[in-house]
């Protein structure tokens, strides 16, 4: 059977929520002046720059969406200072949403760009602090036929990448370590389903992925780099295994993956100050 796939990815930046996604807040006011206090949208940015937009610009094949959710309420400076950002990058989108329950306003971003004459939708989930390699989107893309075959095409496949590096700032130099994580990782998690699927990647804890879905983890190809730092949501820390690699060997997989050698990445992060004193 001859499938037709279409890839769409989603970011979310500074996207305000009801419920109990984030935690911790009187109110909708409260949360906005968290996420829009301007030291911590300018370290934001600076990740996002530094780390994000990059791969999705790098990518060998430019031929997909990835949404940038943004909470509506975003001061104006910053809207237009990330409008500038993307402006030379069509397949970056921005979508404003409103506060709201998180899965909504994810599942409406995903639902308003059109699924075009695709027969299977490809989403995936990806933040504004890390990377993706630069084949990534090309090798959903030749990864996705083969699973659809296995699975008969009509129940939707998870994927994930396993395989990466996480960049952590320290007392006095920065680590890049290679890790195999031993359940699916957020960073480049991803759903291949037919196109009249409702929901996507983010419906499901990426951890549980293997619970709900026939699932694909990629263990071969150094596919991300993680950021460690003092406004991750979550507690990152690496639950498989830490690889031993000589950094002349991180180095030449940086290079040939990201576009980066070790020590760019290393003055990179030293510049986005990515775990500078509160």
């Amino acid at each position: 059977m001859s499938h037709r796939v279409q890839v769409v990815g989603l970011v979310r930046f500074s996207f305000a929520t009801i419920g109990n996604f984030y935690p911790g807040f009187d109110g909708i006011d409260a949360m906005e002046a968290f996420l829009f206090d301007p030291e911590r949208l300018q370290r934001r940015f600076r990740l996002f720059e530094t780390f994000c937009l990059p791969s999705l610009k790098g990518q060998t094949d430019q031929d997909f969406t990835c949404i940038l959710l943004v909470g509506s309420n975003l001061p104006a400076p910053w809207k237009s200072r990330l409008s500038d950002l993307i402006a030379d990058t069509p397949s970056i989108r921005v979508i404003e949403a409103k506060p709201q329950h998180h899965y909504s306003g994810i599942k409406a971003a995903f639902q308003a760009v059109s699924p075009d004459d695709c027969t299977h939708r490809i989403t995936f989930r990806f933040d504004d602090d890390d990377a993706l390699d630069n084949d990534f989107v090309a090798r959903l893309k030749r990864t996705a036929p083969g699973l659809l075959d296995i699975s008969g095409g009509d129940l939707p496949v998870a994927l994930a990448h396993n395989l990466g590096f996480f960049l952590e700032e320290r007392a006095n130099n920065v680590a890049v370590y290679p890790v195999c994580e031993r359940t699916p990782l957020s960073v480049g998690a991803a759903l291949i389903a037919p196109r009249e699927y409702v929901d996507n990647i983010y419906k499901t804890d990426h951890r549980q992925l293997p619970q709900f879905f026939d699932c694909w983890l990629d263990t071969k190809v150094h596919s991300y780099v993680r950021t460690v730092h003092r406004d991750n949501k979550a507690n990152p820390h690496v639950t498989g295994r830490k690889i031993e690699m000589p950094n002349s060997e991180i180095d030449a997989i940086l290079k040939k993956n990201f576009g980066r050698k070790l020590g760019e990445m290393r003055h990179y992060a030293r510049g986005s100050g990515i775990n500078a004193s509160p």
